[in-house]
């Protein structure tokens, strides 16, 4: 994805980090360019916490959810009416920076800012991290924007341009410093694995992976969560961290969800990876971005979460 110099770009992306993360890294590489740029986000705290950590203000769209993600009448009713409000704040946002050309990075922030390009002639370019084409970018190819994918594959679009996915530049820090900077004690030459996403560290599949550290006991396991910093024998449980660098610098293997922009993060580090789908994403694409993952990574495998901490444990073993 190239641009000419002095360019108005809006950019639409928000709903969770793996939009948010590749619209960021897109937008800076514009900005390096002489693009003038400005992100549209959604309500949710999550997505102001990522933009301002990115030094980012974007224009908040009061909106934090699809009116297709809930089966609550009262909730449909009030994101029906969030989508409206929506759409008139983006035409102001769209009349006021008068861009040159719309970025859209997928999920039901995108519908608003695509509706309203569309009516006034905007050239609107959607990018779908994910092997499955979600709703919004199979209404913006019927209503002819330009689909660009993070994956070779991208099922539900007929037509697209593979690009893969803009993910943050790599940082290898030693490791000594990057133990340092996480808080993390291990002993000297451990192999360790990361185990990254709060969704990883809570329910079942806690048990699962707590499990399989203390079959592994040759191994220090790190993970990366939303709780306190604590330790549990060889799992250390740290909180999340908005500076990757530091945990993928220590992380001799990966264990992560199978979202788009994580997997590319993975392939960028090189990393071998044990990928564990989320299985209730939309289309079960979670699981065709891991087959895909899997392909192109070498050493990397899929892991189901309805599995045992015993096989689990076997496949950190031989990687």
């Amino acid at each position: 994805m190239t641009m000419q110099n002095n360019r108005r770009i809006l950019i639409a992306s928000g709903g969770t980090g793996g939009h948010i993360f590749p619209a960021i890294v897109f937008g800076r590489k514009l900005q390096e360019q002489g693009a003038s740029v400005t992100w549209l986000c959604g309500s949710r705290e999550l997505e102001r916490e990522i933009y301002t950590a990115s030094g980012i203000e974007p224009v908040i769209l009061p909106l934090s959810g699809s009116p297709m993600g809930t089966r609550s009448i009262a909730k449909i009713f009030s994101r029906i009416l969030d989508v409206f409000r929506s759409l008139s704040r983006t035409a102001k946002c769209i009349k006021s920076f008068n861009p040159d050309e719309v970025y859209l990075f997928g999920g039901y922030i995108s519908f608003a800012p695509l509706v309203v390009a569309k009516l006034k002639g905007i050239p609107v370019t959607l990018h779908e991290q994910n092997t499955v084409a979600g709703r919004v970018a199979r209404i913006a190819a019927r209503m002819g924007a330009k689909i660009i994918t993070g994956w070779p594959v991208c099922e539900g679009i007929k037509s697209f341009t593979y690009t893969g996915i803009p993910v943050r530049e790599p940082v290898r820090l030693p490791r000594d410093e990057a133990l340092r900077r996480l808080g993390v004690n291990v002993p000297e030459g451990s192999k360790i694995v990361g185990v990254a996403g709060g969704s990883l560290g809570s329910g079942p599949l806690s048990e699962i992976l707590r499990t399989a550290a203390k079959l592994c006991p040759e191994r220090e396991f790190v993970f990366l969560s939303s709780k306190e910093r604590h330790d549990e024998g060889n799992a250390h449980f740290i909180p999340s961290q908005w500076d990757m660098n530091p945990f993928y610098s220590v992380c001799d293997v990966l264990v992560c969800r199978s979202g788009g922009s994580t997997l590319a993060e993975a392939l960028k580090w090189g990393m071998p990876t044990i990928t564990i789908p989320w299985p209730g994403a939309m289309d079960n694409h979670q699981v065709k971005n891991a087959q895909e993952f899997v392909k192109l990574a070498g050493n990397s495998y899929t892991f189901r979460e309805d599995d045992s901490p015993q096989n689990l444990a076997a496949l950190i073993m031989k990687m």
